[in-house]
């Protein structure tokens, strides 16, 4: 599996992560609620940098550069 596929894949898994904690944290009373929100919201911040990342793998993976390759 390409490298570029996995970090999509994570940008995607990141969303649904911070959808089921969001909501599930809204479903409940007290403390644990806010821990949920929060911890939701902070994996949703993540799916951006997957998908930025994805696309910079993929245009060197297309180029047949390395992704730590930076001459």
């Amino acid at each position: 599996m390409k490298t570029s596929n996995v970090l999509y894949i994570l940008g995607y898994a990141s969303i649904i992560l911070s959808a089921t904690n969001f909501l599930r944290g809204k479903a409940k009373d007290g403390q644990a609620q806010d821990i949920k929100e929060r911890d939701g919201l902070f994996l949703g911040h993540w799916a951006p940098t997957f998908f930025i990342l994805g696309k910079v793998a993929e245009d060197r993976e297309k180029e047949g550069r390395s992704l730590l390759d930076f001459s």
